[in-house]
């Protein structure tokens, strides 16, 4: 009876520590957009094919992985390995169109996989993808889609103590969307004003900056082991790296926190099929450190054709793609 007793209590810790169930960042985030689109639609009275309409501004496809790649070369060599399940055929099929635009219209409009991704219900997508987790239980899908006044209530207190801070210019949307969410706009990034909002020890922040801004947040994180001790999640939105510095600066060792937890680094890429080329504007996977501690997640989020979107709709998507962050850290 006494070993029964400790093999479930050790059963018990194992799952209380276990990681997180594996998701597709960028099918979450592209489902959250979807689905955020979908609930606009649904209000103005408009159809799956009025839907599937807007949805040209939310391009995804289950195995278009590394886009920039895929829509500007659809070189079969530069498929990772291990290529996912019909990736490589995917990539064959690209490589007969002749130009950034074709090869995006195959890939995201004419491909029946990717329709059927973004027009799916999400909720077949499996538990790691199940809005009840890091919302509130009860909260799924539909409570997204509508956006009423309770879902807001519920994104807000699952994120009383976490402050959002902005640099750039999407704060204003972020607010719109989320009226009792903490947001603060700064010009520039400053250790100091950052810290302002978080004295405590306890108290925690997500980071938001769009384009050039990007590589003076990434430079305030290098230099305060106290600042990324407090930051739960850090996004790049149309990011300008300085490569020459990310390739120096952007290890492990040197982006490590005291807490001993991974911290996501997460970027939105700026395309549209009308580019003559698609920018690269992930963050790169450091090398592993040889004590396989790695404390950086980088996570490419894929490509969005910002100027396409609503900025509160996109601030909506954005807040609840924090809650799922905030829910695995």
């Amino acid at each position: 009876m006494e070993l029964a007793a400790l093999a479930l209590a050790l059963g018990a810790a194992w799952l209380s520590l276990r990681r997180p169930e594996a998701l597709d960042w960028e099918r979450l985030w592209k489902t959250i957009l979807a689905t955020v689109i979908r609930g606009d639609v649904e209000r103005m009275g408009g159809d799956q094919a009025q839907w599937w309409d807007r949805l040209q501004a939310v391009p995804f496809h289950p195995v278009g992985r590394d886009a920039a790649a895929k829509l500007n070369r659809a070189a079969v060599g530069e498929v990772a390995v291990p290529a996912l399940e019909g990736e490589r055929a995917l990539v064959e099929r690209l490589a007969a169109c002749p130009t950034v635009a074709s090869r995006w219209a195959a890939m995201y409009r004419e491909d029946p996989l990717a329709k059927a991704a973004l027009l799916g219900d999400p909720d077949e997508l499996g538990s790691a993808y199940d809005p009840s987790g890091p919302l509130a239980p009860g909260v799924g899908w539909t409570n997204v889609a509508v956006w009423d006044a309770d879902v807001q209530a519920v994104i807000a207190r699952r994120l009383a103590g976490t402050g959002v801070v902005v640099f750039g210019t999407m704060g204003a949307s972020l607010t719109q969307a989320l009226p009792h969410g903490t947001v603060v706009t700064l010009e520039d990034a400053d250790e100091a004003a950052v810290m302002a909002w978080v004295p405590e020890s306890h108290q925690r922040v997500v980071l938001i900056a769009q384009g050039d801004r990007v590589h003076r947040m990434m430079q305030m994180l290098h230099a305060s082991p106290v600042l990324r001790d407090r930051v739960l999640a850090v996004f790049a939105i149309d990011p300008v790296f300085e490569s020459q510095w990310m390739q120096e600066h952007f290890h492990h060792e040197p982006f490590d926190t005291e807490l001993n937890r991974r911290t996501p680094y997460l970027a939105i890429t700026n395309g549209a099929p009308h580019q003559t080329a698609i920018p690269d504007q992930r963050f790169p996977t450091p090398p592993d450190h040889p004590s396989g501690w790695c404390p950086i997640d980088a996570i490419d989020l894929g490509v969005v054709p910002l100027d396409q979107h609503d900025p509160e709709l996109f601030a909506r998507a954005l807040w609840v793609l924090v809650s799922f962050c905030i829910s695995r850290t």
